[in-house]
């Protein structure tokens, strides 16, 4: 009877149409904002990721009503209608704050649309209507709970199946789609019990067989009569309407009480049969209510789901805490400590680079003075070597003094001039005689007029 509370929530598309392409256009689309909401569900962060994950290629329908020049709403059946666009592969997705019409500030997720706005008129006009996000019926698990006092749906698992596309008389709220939805609903069921009553009659036409009774089965909402019941036996004419317990609040397993006699607040715990519709009082303990703001109670429900939905080991687990802060507080120093070191070793590294650098400066600057006086050095060293074989060049041939000359850079200027002193030794060795006779050093030169004739004649 609840279905389409469940698998319809009201979304906004938003901002100006933007084109996209030469038949498409683009804008964004609000859907929905986590936790409870008004009709009566609650998102948590897990079940919004796994919904979100299945938004690419949803496709935004609508059946729009050209007499009223409007959309209408979600149509009795799922055919009805067209396909307006469709929800990209990349939907750019993100969390988007926008301020509600009640004031309040909240986190929607939103993502891109495409509209065909070429192939149909009525595309164009679908920036500011309200949106139902529809749920596919068949994918939704999750189960009715109480969350901070109230009875909620809580998602566990669904996929999209459409965003539907409604005109401006269909309600955007929560509230306004939750009743319209029920209201259906109810209509439908109405009209089921109707029909079988009519069914019922002809079939029994003439007979006495009475009509069976309709059994319906009480929601957890209807707890509270039963509790009030049990915990007030004389609330009735003939105990003059005694009432010993006032029902503040209803939970799974427990009501938050207050017991007029002792003027104390209480939990009355029990049990529910879901066959029977029946209840059954168990053990009751003295509570308290305590005087926070909000703030100060979402702190207090952490404190309680840490403490494994209590409060009795709140100690322990503070003591815990102050523990864990001691020994950040250490690991803090201690981090402090290396960040100081760390410190002081970067200024040495880089006290250590500049030096290393500036010893290579040195060294680049010293290597080339050393080239310079090499070259020096060698320019002398040839110029002192050329001077020996220049001394020689009237004493020995040209052809022992080019073999020298070629092995120049192997000799120091000493060396070589002995080693010419001993090729001059060669070639003549009577300059060691007493009575040296001149001596003629043969010349590879050709000779000419009066020296040819003299050369015949050297003996």
């Amino acid at each position: 009877m609840l279905d389409n509370i469940i698998k319809e929530f009201p979304i906004t598309v938003y901002g100006n149409l933007e084109k996209y392409n030469d038949v498409i256009s683009k804008a964004r689309c609000r859907i929905f904002y986590k936790k409870d909401n008004r009709n009566g569900t609650y998102i948590t962060d897990e079940f919004a990721e796994k919904l979100i994950s299945t938004i690419p290629y949803t496709p935004v329908k609508g059946i729009y009503d050209n007499f009223n020049e409007d959309y209408t709403d979600h149509g009795k059946e799922r055919y009805l209608g067209r396909i307006y666009g469709i929800v990209p592969e990349n939907p750019n997705f993100a969390w988007e704050e926008h301020e509600d019409e009640d004031g309040k500030v909240r986190e929607y997720a939103c993502v891109d649309v495409l509209l065909f706005t070429a192939l149909y008129e009525e595309a164009g006009d679908i920036v500011g209507k309200a949106q139902s996000m529809e749920l596919y019926e068949p994918s939704i698990k999750g189960n009715w709970k109480i969350v901070e006092g109230k009875k909620v749906f809580v998602f566990e698992d669904a996929c999209f199946l459409g965003l539907q596309i409604l005109g401006t008389e269909v309600e955007p709220c929560f509230e306004g789609a939750a009743f319209f939805s029920l209201y259906t609903s109810l209509k439908d069921m109405v009209e089921k019990i109707e029909q079988y009553t009519l069914n019922f009659q002809k079939k029994t036409e003439g007979g006495k067989e009475e009509m069976p009774s309709i059994n319906f089965k009480l929601s957890d909402n209807q707890k509270h009569d039963a509790l009030w019941t049990l915990l007030n036996p004389n609330f009735n004419e003939e105990g003059g309407w005694e009432v010993v317990y006032a029902i503040c609040d209803i939970y799974d397993d427990y009501a938050v009480t207050y017991n007029y006699e002792n003027g104390s607040y209480e939990r009355v715990y029990y049990k529910k049969d879901d066959n029977s519709d029946s209840l059954e009082l168990g053990e009751r303990k003295k509570c308290y209510i305590v005087d926070v703001t909000e703030e100060e109670k979402n702190a207090l429900a952490t404190i309680q789901a840490l403490n494994g939905g209590n409060y009795v080991k709140a100690d322990e687990t503070f003591s815990k805490i102050e523990d864990l802060e001691g020994k950040i507080s250490d690991f803090e120093q201690k981090i402090e400590e290396k960040d100081t070191a760390i410190s002081t070793l970067t200024t040495e590294r880089d006290d250590a680079q500049h030096n290393y650098e500036n010893a290579e400066n040195t060294i680049t600057a010293l290597n080339s003075e050393l080239e310079t006086l090499k070259s020096y050095k060698l320019q002398i060293e040839t110029k002192e070597k050329e001077e020996v074989l220049s001394k020689y060049s009237e004493q020995l041939n040209d052809e022992i003094l080019t073999s020298y000359r070629e092995k120049i850079a192997d000799y120091t200027a000493s060396d070589l001039d002995k080693d010419l002193a001993y090729e001059l030794v060669k070639s003549n060795p009577a300059i060691f005689t007493k009575n040296p006779q001149p001596q003629y050093i043969p010349k590879d030169e050709p000779k000419g007029g009066i020296e040819e004739i003299l050369a015949k004649y050297r003996k």
